[in-house]
């Protein structure tokens, strides 16, 4: 067929498009498509049909079987995807259509997809030579599928026992790999000296930690070879996505270097077990409470917890206070603010109050630097509030200052 007669032959199709003809104009199309086909013209007839396409609002009418195979011929898997799916709903039991259209999810290793089409294929005939191949192929794909996706899964067991160095190896690895060009949905052709780029390391720790992938199933040999015959690579998909939730599941470096340091050369070092001695002679009605806020204190102070050390600091001394007092009979305290004298059951008294109380009433005066320590750091940070507004950061030089501080009133107090 010259490209005259292909002319002569659009020609008539448009003249039905311009009378508005369009079931004529899409049959005259048709059989041109029939007979480029016939004529091996692919590039003709997805080029005719592009100019076509333009001139109608449903171009689906202009979908045929050839113009399907002339797309795939023509290396256009998208468009030829698109009509073939087209042309299964309007004829789902068309093998030629199944079959090719499975080639095509194959291609693009949409595996179930293009088992699920080949196999309704099969049930209608499976006498063809070329779908029981296809079959065959693909339902051989689908298990070693299912194998990968155990193993896939399998790895991620060992992804939660990597450390941190590995994990950000990792990262840095799947996202400079999809960036790169030849990168197709996790699959792509690696050499080995770009490991150490994608991972940002040296040669011989980017080499060790390919070898460690592999054997974990982080990534996996395709048995494949790309243009200049490098590995081609799977990584594993659910790598990724694992990685963002164990950024979630990572123990605070702090609690682990605290319990490291848990022993008992280390609490001798802060007093502990001197402060539990004198905690273990007051009255059992305090004793609990202190003990309990103490163990509680020193836990949070080891495990660096800042805030927490300086709260626990706080309330264990008001605790210390009230037993000071009431060892004194002193049930009631009052003292002067703001030129108004107040008066509060000692129960009901905050920190602030009894620091008010034993200033004015020159009480506690050698534990006064320590308790006005405790007092300032805790009054600034007990209350969100004061810390949103104010820029000055909540450190450990903070929490150890009130930590010790709570650990000589502790000394001197009882």
């Amino acid at each position: 067929m010259t490209k005259k007669e292909i002319g002569e032959r659009i020609k008539l199709v448009k003249n039905h498009l311009k009378a508005e003809n369009e079931f004529e104009a899409s049959e005259e199309f048709n059989s041109l498509a029939y007979d480029l086909h016939q004529a091996k013209k692919y590039q003709e007839l997805t080029t005719e049909f592009k100019k076509i396409s333009k001139l109608v609002e449903d171009k689906t009418a202009f979908f045929t079987f050839e113009l399907a195979y002339a797309f795939d011929h023509c290396d256009d898997e998208d468009s030829s995807e698109k009509v073939y799916e087209h042309l299964s709903n309007e004829e789902p039991n068309n093998t030629a259509i199944l079959n090719n259209l499975s080639n095509i999810k194959k291609r693009k290793r949409k595996f179930k997809d293009a088992f699920e089409l080949i196999s309704r294929a099969y049930e209608l005939d499976s006498e063809d030579e070329i779908i029981s191949n296809n079959y065959d192929s693909l339902n051989q794909i689908i298990s070693e599928e299912k194998e990968r996706e155990v193993r896939f899964k399998h790895a991620l067991t060992h992804l939660e026992r990597e450390n941190k160095f590995v994990t950000d190896k990792l990262q840095s690895f799947i996202q400079a790999a999809k960036k790169d060009e030849n990168y197709d949905n996790g699959v792509l052709p690696i050499a080995k000296w770009k490991f150490k780029v994608f991972m940002k390391t040296d040669e011989q720790k980017a080499e060790s930690l390919r070898e460690q992938w592999l054997d974990k199933d982080y990534i996996i040999d395709t048995g494949q070879r790309g243009d200049y015959y490098e590995i081609v690579y799977e990584i594993n998909p659910l790598i990724e996505q694992s990685l963002s939730e164990i950024k979630f599941k990572i123990i605070n470096p702090n609690w682990i270097k605290g319990i490291e340091k848990l022993n008992v050369e280390f609490l001798e070092e802060i007093n502990y077990y001197r402060n539990l001695k004198k905690i273990n002679k007051v009255n059992k009605k305090f004793k609990e409470i202190l003990k309990r806020d103490f163990d509680e204190l020193t836990l949070n102070h080891l495990l660096q917890n800042n805030k927490t050390t300086i709260i626990l600091a706080g309330s264990l001394i008001e605790t210390l206070l009230i037993y000071h007092l009431e060892k004194k009979k002193i049930t009631k305290i009052d003292y002067e603010l703001n030129n108004k004298k107040l008066t509060k059951n000692l129960y009901d008294a905050a920190l602030n109050d009894l620091l008010l109380f034993l200033e004015q009433n020159k009480m506690l005066q050698k534990q006064f630097v320590h308790l006005g320590n405790v007092s300032r750091i805790f009054r600034n940070y007990v209350h969100p509030g004061k810390e949103l507004k104010e820029s000055e950061e909540l450190d450990s030089s903070k929490a150890n200052l009130c930590y010790i501080s709570a650990s000589e009133l502790i000394n001197t107090v009882i």
